[in-house]
């Protein structure tokens, strides 16, 4: 009799448990639930209230339609056709694309990610330009505070501005990472086009093949541009001392090279004002171009294709300079205006 009384105690401790454990999810599902509601609410208003700070800066974002979503671990916003206008003086821009799809993981909330869909159109002062792409991505870590990194990778992109042919690049990256945890710190850059077709280049290098352009560097006092309209920011930046350091940038199609160093800044007249040490390789064809634009030779004369002959297989240092208003261009002195970036 004594041993009849124990399976009965263990199977209601089995259920119990049971129980409990049931209790125990339900209780943890439904805090989570909770957390995620109210962490969407928050995220919605969040961007809302960036719109009304952005509009009163003159920068217009809309959307035909947002919803949200991202239930359980992350919140999403899906903004079907978004666009953005500007209101200011200088400069009217236009632009719009298919979708954008914003995202925030719940463990990691000060990193969004933006995912866009082709195609877009974009309109600057009147020059109209279509854009397309099979993937582009967007990603920023810190605002809406302080940004501290911003990545943008792409792939499969077509531009084509008003009327000329097409411009093609295979892949794109693009990041920008504050180098220090403070305030003012410089950012680093890293940059880089591949399988780049453009009518441009062919222009002035003729028909190379896919071209690579790549670009590491820095910038300086960026946190003083984080408030205002575009011009308002520029002069902040300016004023606060910031410059583009550029530690290497070259460009490669075929068998030409080009290789530059140096750093740039604004003057008090909000134009170009720096230095670029430039190495080129197989320099003919671009040297060639820059007198011809200088009004120095002509391409289909006895001197054009003197020069393009002696240089075409030439290696050459360039000293680039912006000052004053002028570009100069090792010995060709104040050859091209600068004009007032704003």
């Amino acid at each position: 009799m004594r041993g009849d009384s124990n399976p009965p105690v263990k199977h209601n401790a089995w259920r119990g448990g049971l129980w409990a454990g049931c209790f125990a999810a339900l209780f943890l599902a439904f805090g989570w639930s909770a957390y995620w509601y109210v962490a969407q609410h928050m995220a919605w208003r969040e961007f809302h209230v960036q719109l009304e700070r952005e509009a009163q800066f003159g920068r217009i974002w809309s959307c035909d339609s947002l919803t949200s979503g991202g239930y359980p671990f992350a919140i999403a916003l899906d903004c079907l056709r978004p666009k953005l206008r500007t209101e200011e003086e200088a400069t009217a821009i236009r632009v719009s694309a298919k979708r954008a799809l914003i995202h925030a993981r719940l463990y990691t909330p000060k990193l969004v990610e933006i995912e866009l869909s082709a195609p877009a159109s974009l309109e600057v002062n009147g020059t109209t330009a279509s854009l397309d792409w099979s993937n582009l991505q967007i990603s920023a870590r810190g605002l809406p505070e302080r940004l501290d990194r911003l990545s943008i990778v792409g792939r499969d992109l077509t531009a084509t501005v008003a009327d000329l042919p097409p411009s093609t690049v295979e892949t794109l990256h693009f990041h920008l990472k504050r180098t220090a945890p403070t305030s003012f710190a410089p950012y680093s850059i890293t940059a880089g086009l591949a399988g780049v077709n453009s009518s441009v280049l062919a222009t002035y290098l003729g028909p190379r093949g896919p071209a690579l352009l790549t670009a590491l560097g820095a910038v300086s006092q960026l946190d003083a541009a984080n408030v205002g309209q575009w011009a308002e920011r520029a002069e902040a930046w300016r004023i606060a001392g910031g410059r583009i350091s550029i530690a290497a940038l070259s460009l490669t199609t075929g068998d030409f090279a080009a290789q530059a160093e140096g750093s740039i800044g604004l003057d008090q007249m909000h134009r170009p004002d720096g230095e670029l040490s430039v190495n080129l390789r197989n320099a003919g064809p671009i040297v060639l171009a820059i007198l011809e634009s200088a009004g120095k030779v002509q391409r289909n004369t006895i001197g054009g294709r003197l020069a393009a002959g002696v240089l075409g297989k030439g290696d050459l240092r360039l000293d680039m300079s912006a000052e004053g208003g002028a570009l100069s261009i090792g010995p060709l002195r104040r050859a091209f205006p600068l004009p007032p970036l704003y």
